[in-house]
């Protein structure tokens, strides 16, 4: 089942965190070593070894939800009528979609196109818009499919050879 919310239960809150922990290395940098979903200077790490202050900061946006049997397997977070700013290169009005994860055990099912897919359908937006890094080769191909256009590359900001790529869907992708 998939659902949208802009509140989460008890049970929702704790299935995201339990995903975050399983999923926190997969990221660069882990989310552990983040202060939140929007940080700017990602090569500037807490001493985490959990993402509590990553959660903290997650769980106030809204979600998509991806559950089976009642338990969150998948999620895509994102901040409605977001302003994006990337220095001077990039200042954007958008929604912004600021994490998604699904287990691994589900992987390759489809269920991150679905997530997306009704974020389009729930939020009538004019511009959608997110980053990952430059090696996330899998996030990065379902969002070209999705029709996002790279509109940022910011070189080594997430250490040597790891940039920081913002995609954009929507009017004028700029």
């Amino acid at each position: 089942m998939i659902r949208a919310t802009s509140s989460l239960t008890k049970k929702q809150k704790n299935d995201i965190w339990a995903l975050l922990k399983m999923c926190d290395s997969e990221f660069v940098p882990p989310l552990s070593k983040r202060e939140g979903t929007t940080q700017k200077n990602l090569l500037n790490e807490i001493k985490d070894s959990e993402p509590t202050e990553y959660f903290d900061a997650l769980i106030k946006q809204s979600f998509i939800l991806y559950t089976k049997c009642f338990k969150v397997i998948g999620f895509l977070s994102f901040i409605p009528d977001h302003k994006l700013k990337a220095g001077e290169a990039l200042d954007i009005n958008c929604d912004y979609i600021s994490t998604i994860i699904v287990n691994p055990k589900y992987r390759n099912k489809g269920i991150t196109t679905a997530m997306y897919q009704k974020l389009f359908r729930e939020r009538s937006a004019e511009k959608y818009a997110t980053r990952t890094w430059s090696q996330n080769h899998a996030h990065i191909s379902i969002l070209e499919k999705l029709g996002f256009k790279l509109i940022l590359t910011l070189k080594d900001d997430r250490g040597e050879g790891v940039d920081t790529v913002y995609y954009a869907k929507g009017e004028n992708n700029a």
